[in-house]
């Protein structure tokens, strides 16, 4: 009896001691893999790496952004894991601001009696205990911890931030996430990286499924399952550049309507000379209305107003297929005076279909080819769409584009923006983008494309050899500066 007294008890310490080691070993991405487990309300997933951020930021050049950051930072280094990616798990449905409806923040605590202090003296919190952990609240921001976790969970109207740690510490010690969540979590290209579900994303900003047939539901959640977009953000010198890449099923790939061109067919029809914008589509409309459709039924009526639903009606119309071809092309064409400012000029492009051609030719047999509406320039009707030229080509001329835009009109989407000699307000104010004036003072060139595979954004850099992030602070600090009527920050 003894004996097997003592058999049980070695086995059940070397049991808490392998449960021990096997804690002590999880590491952060497997804590947010298993938080992400089985968690149909997470919409978006990542790691940001803001010690490198901060680096890369050279924020210690400042001097008062040094005082205050600088300390902070070797301050909370003591007690958590500063150096680290701060891994995030993002909650739906969206807000009308766009924001999630939770946060949850994971952090890697280095000394429990270091944090303990830090919140009970250093910030005044009342600390409590619950359910095996100890955590504080102050307004929409609740924090736990316990052994060498710590999680932050953001999220307005929280009446029991108890229970909203709870679950997320339950989470965390369940199984780890496989097949593509796995990747997304392991994956460590650029500064910030970022997972987002698909099927998450449209389960919980759309009603739509609930009140669709029950075999439309289920083809939905087939095709949406498993779907991701991987994204990561790598601010360089000289540049910053978003890729993303589309992780769909073969249900999902099968439906995607973005055709790209790499003869580019829609330059031909935009005028001629050096444009400072440009934009550019290719789609099979067709593919786009039928997954607009089974998504969200009449969301293209809504979307595209009264007026798209006028046209249907005097060509006789059902589609957008069958009025458009899927070509879109616009150029913008200005150079700044002394103070940066210009006005524009813009030739545009939209390609028809065959009905929509018909539609045109009984127009121009009424005589309608040149626009009697004001304020809009002059339209020309051709064979294969409506151009709109601000600025006529003289005859052999052509479409010459920046250092940059080698690739508009060949993707499915395409945009370009040259910013050199412009006034970076004039142009926040143009496009409605005030909260972006510092990017735009800092860029000299803006590119995006996107195809079925997925896109890639670069903002580039005025200068070259520093790092964008570096470059955004400076006019950041000088814009802060400037406010209060002195440099002493520099």
């Amino acid at each position: 009896m003894i004996l097997k007294n003592i058999t049980i008890a070695l086995f059940a310490l070397l049991f808490l001691a392998a449960c021990s080691k096997s804690e002590e070993k999880r590491e952060m991405n497997e804590y947010l893999s298993a938080y992400l487990n089985d968690n149909n309300e997470v919409i978006a997933f990542g790691k940001a790496h803001l010690n490198t951020i901060l680096e890369k930021a050279d924020y210690t050049s400042v001097g008062m952004l040094d005082m205050i950051v600088g300390s902070e930072m070797e301050k909370y280094s003591t007690f958590v894991d500063a150096k680290g990616p701060i891994y995030y798990a993002a909650h739906g449905p969206l807000k009308k601001d766009g924001a999630p409806e939770k946060v949850v923040l994971f952090l890697r605590v280095k000394d429990q009696d270091g944090l303990r202090t830090h919140l009970q003296s250093g910030m005044s919190y009342d600390l409590n205990e619950a359910n095996g952990f100890e955590y504080v609240s102050d307004g929409d921001m609740s924090l736990g911890f316990k052994q060498h976790l710590a999680v932050i969970v953001l999220e307005s109207n929280n009446d029991d931030e108890v229970a909203s740690i709870k679950e997320v510490f339950k989470r965390t010690e369940g199984k780890v996430s496989t097949g593509k969540v796995a990747e997304l979590v392991k994956s460590d290209e650029g500064d910030v990286q970022m997972g987002v579900s698909l099927a998450n994303l449209y389960g919980t900003a759309s009603g739509d499924l609930k009140n669709q047939p029950k075999s439309k539901q289920k083809d939905l959640e087939t095709m949406l399952n498993d779907g991701y977009v991987k994204s990561s953000v790598k601010f360089e010198d000289g540049r910053a550049v978003i890729e993303m890449k589309n992780m769909f099923g073969k249900g999902l790939k099968s439906r995607m309507f973005l055709s790209g061109n790499s003869k580019a067919p829609v330059l031909k029809e935009l005028g001629a000379g050096t444009p400072r914008m440009g934009l550019s589509i290719n789609m099979d409309v067709k593919k786009m209305e039928d997954l607009a459709n089974d998504l969200s039924p009449d969301a293209l009526n809504k979307g595209l107003g009264n007026q798209y639903l006028f046209l249907k009606m005097a060509t006789g119309s059902r589609e957008l297929n069958d009025l458009w071809d899927g070509k879109i092309g616009v150029v913008m064409f200005g150079e700044p005076d002394a103070s940066g400012a210009f006005t524009p000029e813009i030739n545009a492009y939209v390609g028809v279909s065959k009905k929509g051609q018909n539609a045109l030719t009984k127009m121009e047999d009424m005589g309608v080819n040149t626009s009697q509406i004001p304020g809009l320039p002059p339209f020309s009707i051709k064979e294969n769409g409506i151009s709109l030229m601000s600025s006529p080509a003289a005859e052999g001329a052509t479409l010459e584009l920046p250092k940059g835009a080698e690739n508009f009109g060949k993707s499915g989407i395409n945009f370009f923006l040259n910013l050199e000699g412009l006034n970076p307000d004039d142009v926040a104010e143009m496009f409605e983008m005030e909260e972006l004036s510092v990017v735009l003072k800092v860029a000299k060139f803006i590119s995006f494309e996107y195809n079925n595979e997925g896109g890639k954004f670069i903002i580039t850099a005025k200068d070259g050899k520093e790092n964008v992030l570096k470059q955004a602070l400076t006019e950041v600090m000088k814009e802060v500066s400037g406010n209060m009527g002195n440099n002493f920050m520099f």
